[in-house]
């Protein structure tokens, strides 16, 4: 059985552009729509399926807007303490990396859905960018033939961010 994506010999293209070579007509569809984070309201539950991934996220609408005090370390240390930021983004988009038109377009929806909310939004995305970087930094870490300590870890991302 041949693919559906998957161009053959018989595969007909409409006439190129002048200069151009013709795209298959799901890239086309992908050039079109920019949307990453596809999104629906059912039941008073927001779900949310989010572009490469293989799950979705159901949301109970009530709770979108909800902000958190977000600490980046290891559990029972001080740490770093990220505060009034969108609980729902971090959970999202800090487990792998993540471009900042996610986060944005996951600020729209919220906007959307609870206008009212009292989001630090620019807090949330520094929060997202230092919790991807330390995770990035701890997985070299724990390769490395000399270790730094969580707490030196935190060190440099507090001085690169000036959070003193």
């Amino acid at each position: 059985m041949v693919h559906p994506l998957i161009p053959t010999k018989s595969t007909k293209y409409p006439p190129p552009h002048k200069g151009s070579l013709p795209l298959h007509p799901y890239l086309k569809f992908r050039q079109k729509n920019n949307t990453m984070i596809n999104h629906s309201l059912k039941d008073n539950l927001l779900s949310l399926s989010i572009d490469n991934m293989d799950f979705s996220y159901r949301i109970p609408v009530e709770k979108i807007g909800k902000t958190i005090s977000w600490k980046i370390g290891e559990k029972g240390t001080e740490g770093l303490m990220m505060k009034n930021v969108s609980k729902w983004t971090l959970q999202l988009f800090t487990k792998n990396m993540t471009d900042d038109k996610y986060v944005q377009q996951f600020k729209d929806i919220v906007q959307e859905y609870a206008p009212k909310n009292s989001i630090d939004w620019k807090e949330t995305l520094l929060a997202v960018t230092i919790q991807n970087e330390y995770n990035s930094r701890i997985a070299v870490n724990s390769k490395a033939t000399k270790k730094l300590e969580d707490s030196e870890i935190l060190s440099i991302l507090e001085k690169k961010y000036n959070l003193g």
